[in-house]
């Protein structure tokens, strides 16, 4: 897809955008302010202090680590922060416990979980909440507690995470859906542009067409007798024709002039073109338009063979004028300027 429709429900909400990071920057300070309301009841800050570094690189990684799903290394960075903050934490005070707040890292681990189920990796969200109520029945058992309290401090847990698990696999699916309903949407769009422009090019040359050929089809129906200059101007209108289909990146209105000025002059010219100026920028094909012009101004008899090369050349057009007493040769690089001066040499 095209970066202007591909996208995942992760970016569907928004979470690539200022909002998302204003968002996430409130989120880190809920979690610097909730330590900081039980502060005096700590025993150690250490272990706060590097609880609070864990959240802030969860929140970050979270936020600014593109990819759906969520690359490997930074899912296993969020699985295992959380529960390393909340065992830092649990070190941290001794009971019986003063205030709920010292507990914070329980409830603030749902966070990253939840979103990493939106981010489609479910299963790491859960082998998280998993490892953050074994996290808090150690600390239950070590600390001669029950386990219904693990259970109580860490189960509200489950209802978020169910919560983005349901949303993992029925709003995602719809919004990969979206963009690639969008992208398609793109491509259709694209493809009838081009084909609009295929047919407003193909009318355009079939008007053009009409307007050099009906004149002469029209004498030609007529009948004889031709007048030799008639006969002269079918043959530089024959010639002008199949330079349009052997010669396509030859044709241009001041070259065709050129061109057809030069054969009723009496030269012989002839066009071919080998593929080498597909796709070049449309001012260095008028350069190089221009400069065959200006070289065909003054030939007024011989032979004149102007070629587009083949692509991958460093030459991308040669021109050789084979007149009574010169041969002379021109070498157009890619960039439509002459590799060096126009050699002549005596015709033999």
């Amino acid at each position: 897809m095209s970066p202007a429709v591909s996208g995942d429900a992760w970016q569907l909400l928004g979470a690539r955008t200022w909002v998302a990071w204003v968002l996430t920057g409130c989120y880190l300070l809920a979690t610097v302010a909730l330590p900081l309301a039980s502060f005096d009841t700590y025993t150690r800050c250490w272990p706060v202090v590097g609880a609070v570094l864990l959240f802030v690189l969860a929140g970050v990684v979270l936020v600014a680590t593109p990819g759906d799903p969520m690359p490997l290394w930074a899912t296993v960075v969020l699985v295992v922060a959380c529960p390393a903050a909340c065992a830092l934490q649990f070190s941290a005070f001794s009971l019986p416990l003063q205030t709920p707040h010292q507990l914070w890292p329980v409830g603030a681990s749902i966070v990253p979980y939840t979103f990493l189920c939106v981010r489609r990796r479910i299963v790491a969200g859960w082998i998280g909440g998993v490892s953050l109520t074994l996290v808090c029945l150690g600390w239950t058992t070590l600390t001669g507690q029950s386990a219904g309290k693990a259970i109580s401090i860490s189960v509200l847990n489950a209802g978020p995470l169910m919560m983005s698990t349901l949303f993992a696999v029925t709003v995602v699916p719809a919004a990969d859906t979206i963009y690639r309903l969008r992208a398609e949407n793109t491509r259709r769009a694209a493809a009838d542009a081009a084909a609009g422009a295929a047919l407003a090019v193909r009318d355009a040359r079939l008007r053009r067409l009409d307007r050099l050929v009906r004149p002469a089809l029209d004498r030609i129906a007529a009948g004889p007798p031709f007048l030799d200059s008639e006969v002269a101007e079918f043959l530089v209108l024959e010639a002008h024709l199949r330079d349009t289909l052997r010669a396509p990146g030859l044709v241009g209105a001041e070259l065709d002039a050129a061109v057809r000025a030069a054969r009723e002059r009496g030269v012989r010219v002839r066009l071919h073109d080998d593929g080498g100026l597909t796709g070049t920028d449309p001012l260095v094909r008028e350069r190089i338009h221009r400069r065959i012009v200006e070289e065909l101004g003054g030939v007024t008899d011989g032979v004149v063979t102007v070629r587009i090369l083949p692509p991958g050349r460093r030459r991308a057009v040669t021109m050789v004028s084979s007149a009574t007493e010169a041969v002379r040769r021109l070498d157009l690089g890619r960039d439509g300027v002459a590799l060096q001066p126009a050699d002549s040499a005596p015709s033999s």
